[in-house]
């Protein structure tokens, strides 16, 4: 018989099986946090979490299900800045708005891309996040927000109608990825890269000659 849940954990998740699953993902994303992906135990997840080890297996399959789903749920829950970018069509210029996502993109990358570096390394565990992506929200893919953004624009008349939106985003995710990887590669104390003119060339291939705007700071 499964042993129940303290009176913590109880008051945290009403034993309402979803918001103990996510209880148990919040701690496992601090755990790898602290100690990394492969250094990640399930007694340090149980312990994190206020549970029994054994309890784990009531909500998850096992460990590495467990710290695939901690990964690509941590992502999902910092999606959103680059979820709200669409409602910035008709503010400020496309290009102050390209540039906030690729902002906010560099601080969501900078926090994954050591675990899913990680993850790299060992097949299993690769295989069980691309599954967990595979049957997670395709809005978790951030390129998807910005064509979705360039998309309202071209509704208002700032992004040109034969402007290819889907190329564009894919363009600036792109060089986003790119950025965090060298980040990773080159340590943090290195020079960052401006991307400006990349991200003004972007906005010039899909904007009109003369666009309306609204102006203002991003």
């Amino acid at each position: 018989m499964p042993r129940p849940l303290s009176a913590a954990v109880m008051a945290i998740t009403d034993g309402d099986p979803d918001a103990v699953r996510r209880h148990i993902l919040d701690a496992a994303h601090r755990v790898i946090g602290r100690k990394g992906l492969a250094a990640t135990s399930t007694r340090a997840i149980a312990e994190e979490a206020g549970v029994a080890g054994g309890t784990l297996y009531n909500y998850f399959d096992s460990h590495t299900q467990l710290l695939a789903r901690a990964v690509v749920h941590h992502a999902a829950s910092l999606m959103g800045p680059v979820a709200g970018l669409p409602s910035r069509a008709g503010r400020y210029t496309v290009a102050d708005n390209l540039r906030y996502f690729a902002r906010q993109a560099a601080r969501i990358l900078d926090e994954l891309v050591p675990a899913l570096a990680a993850a790299f390394s060992d097949s299993e565990l690769l295989n069980a996040v691309r599954q967990e992506m595979a049957d997670g929200d395709r809005m978790n893919d951030p390129s998807l927000f910005v064509e979705r953004y360039l998309l309202a624009e071209r509704e208002l008349g700032r992004v040109s109608p034969e402007a290819d939106c889907r190329a564009a985003a894919a363009l600036l995710a792109s060089v986003c990825h790119d950025d965090a990887f060298q980040r990773h590669l080159r340590g943090h104390a290195a020079t960052p890269r401006s991307r400006r003119r990349e991200i003004e060339l972007i906005a010039r291939s899909v904007t009109p000659a003369a666009a309306p705007d609204s102006g203002g700071p991003s």
